[in-house]
């Protein structure tokens, strides 16, 4: 047995359209729980929203992504309108509320970091890396010299794929 799920979202006056299908035999993935979500999500902004965003897109990715991926207004909605396409479920006011949230928390980043003079600390801040993330690139840097490349930083220890190359737009040499 199969379950069909149509929702409609409408933000700034857009139309958006989206359905799931699932497998009756399937269990649904569930949120994070409220423990968990408050200490691995304690370094997103406290604010209306932030909940809605921790549950609503914690079931498919983490919510962490956000940080290093500043937005317009409109790169919000279209990042969220691309969400409700793949099968995000949420209602009108939750999807609101996430677009409020990250909208006022995480604008487009004005500047590049310099990844060869940057300190972990700014690291951490601009790019929303972990701070053992930043301080082992730091070290690594130390001991290795200047970075070239993205494929250079690749190189760190502790450092994911997914995590630098989600922010290379955001790094300079």
């Amino acid at each position: 047995m199969r379950a069909v799920a149509i929702g409609v979202l409408s933000l700034s006056g857009v139309l958006i359209a989206s359905s799931a299908v699932h497998a009756a035999s399937q269990a649904p993935q569930a949120a994070p729980d409220a423990s968990k979500a408050n200490s691995q999500y304690a370094r997103l902004p406290e604010g209306p929203g932030k909940d809605t965003l921790i549950r609503v897109c914690g079931k498919c990715h983490s919510p962490m992504n956000v940080v290093a991926n500043g937005q317009s207004r409109e790169g919000w909605e279209a990042e969220i309108t691309k969400m409700a396409g793949l099968g995000a479920s949420a209602s009108d006011e939750e999807f609101t509320a996430i677009l409020d949230y990250v909208t006022k928390n995480f604008p487009p980043a004005t500047a590049k970091v310099n990844i060869n003079k940057a300190t972990a600390a700014d690291l951490e801040s601009q790019l929303g890396l972990t701070d053992k993330q930043s301080a082992a690139i730091v070290d690594y840097r130390t001991k290795n010299g200047d970075f070239k490349t993205i494929d250079d930083v690749l190189k760190v220890p502790g450092l994911a794929a997914m995590d630098v190359n989600s922010r290379k737009n955001r790094i300079s040499f």
